[in-house]
């Protein structure tokens, strides 16, 4: 018979397979979406500013939903949270592929924000609840695995387009799938006992801790910021300073999403071998050295090498940075990551705005010129992740 402490490891191995299923749920619902944006546009008949407006509606939905996600974990428990949110989240995707029309959809698109944002903070919250048990680093796998569902609905996205499947019905076999599939995943999430309390901090140690908070949200916005760089202006650069036709245009996010989701998978042993504050200053130094080849040697295949360096060299921030905020003494369950979630966003909605107004100035060139600032701050943010109290295991 197993002892009792192998069983633990066992049932907290298969919480892990089952968290994991739930952040390649959220991804699909994420690129099934997306991946049909233009059609609904055309469909809709909607000028380029309705469209923004009705697109818009998911990120504002996923920031309130981070406000309040700390409360809803709190309260519910990040399990309930994590399951409920990813249920709604595929019954909200079958529900999108029969929008009438934009009012409607950008209702939904609201929803499936506000969902998003609890259920990515209540994966997060029992997936480094997980890793306590498991006293070993899985948070950048996990997220490892958004990537990949991103990608896997990405191409599913893209065979349905070519087979002329109907949004409609696309979007409710994935949505019935993901909705089974969440339910199966919850019988495996369970974890024996309770979850030992944060311990509360000395009155000494309240300034460290505001740090170790404010580095812990300005890293995943860096994460962030640098994501959506690749995302938004990659495609841009490529084909404005390196002369790339289209063709190639989406060849720098394909580098810069591989890369990343690669680097996520091996983040957990660089972690394990020499800890959460070297791992994110070798990420800095890695997008860093993308980032200045990106602007001294603009040619496409610079180009592209410099956003793959770039998407590795940020695989551990956002993941470390949730490990870190989740970490913060004094805080409630959940509270810690909801804060860092919810700045997060805000940084996804700041970056194209901010390089954008740069790049109107003077140039997309030298709006890339202006981010080598952006890896150069994590590296120094870095330092500030180690637990004022470590729990399991110190992170630096």
């Amino acid at each position: 018979m197993s002892s009792p402490s192998s069983h633990a490891l066992l049932r907290a191995s298969a919480a892990q397979r089952g968290v994991g299923a739930l952040f390649v749920a959220n991804a699909l619902v994420f690129a099934t979406i997306v991946t049909r944006y233009p059609e609904l546009k055309d469909a809709f008949g909607l000028s380029d500013l309705a469209f923004g407006l009705m697109v818009a509606c998911g990120p504002v939905g996923s920031i309130l939903g981070s406000v309040l996600a700390g409360r809803l974990v709190a309260r519910a428990g990040a399990v309930p949270v994590a399951v409920t949110s990813s249920v709604v989240l595929g019954a909200l995707l079958a529900l999108a592929g029969f929008a009438g029309g934009p009012v409607l959809l950008g209702v939904i698109l609201f929803a499936v924000g506000f969902a998003d944002a609890t259920g990515d903070v209540g994966n997060n919250a029992h997936g480094l609840e997980v890793q306590r048990r498991l006293d070993r680093s899985i948070i950048n796998g996990l997220h490892g695995a958004w990537s990949a569902g991103a990608i896997a609905g990405g191409l599913l996205g893209l065979l349905a387009l070519q087979s002329g499947l109907p949004i409609g019905l696309h979007f409710l076999i994935l949505g019935v799938l993901i909705v089974a599939g969440t339910l199966v995943a919850s019988r495996s999430l369970a974890l024996p006992g309770a979850a030992a309390a944060q311990p509360a901090a000395g009155g000494g140690a309240g300034r460290s801790i505001g740090a170790m908070l404010v580095a812990s949200c300005g890293i995943a916005v860096i994460g962030a910021f640098l994501e959506d760089l690749g995302s938004t202006w990659g495609g841009v650069y490529v084909t404005a300073e390196a002369g790339a036709d289209l063709a190639a245009s989406a060849a720098p996010f394909v580098a810069m999403m591989a890369a990343l989701t690669l680097g996520r998978f091996a983040s957990d042993r660089l972690v394990d071998r020499i800890g959460a504050v070297a791992t994110v200053r070798v990420g800095s130094v890695v997008a860093l050295a993308g980032m200045l080849l990106l602007v001294h040697a603009p040619a496409q295949p610079a180009v592209i090498l410099g956003f793959g360096l770039v998407g590795l060299g940020i695989a551990p921030m956002i993941p470390l940075a949730m490990d870190a905020a989740d970490r913060v003494p004094g805080l409630g369950p959940g509270t810690g990551l909801a804060v860092a979630a919810t700045i997060m966003r805000i940084g996804f909605l700041a970056s194209p705005l901010l390089v954008g107004a740069v790049a109107e100035a003077g140039g997309l060139r030298l709006a890339l010129l202006c981010c080598l600032a952006v890896p150069i701050v994590s590296l120094f943010l870095a330092g500030l992740l180690r637990p004022v109290r470590p729990r399991t295991a110190d992170l630096a």
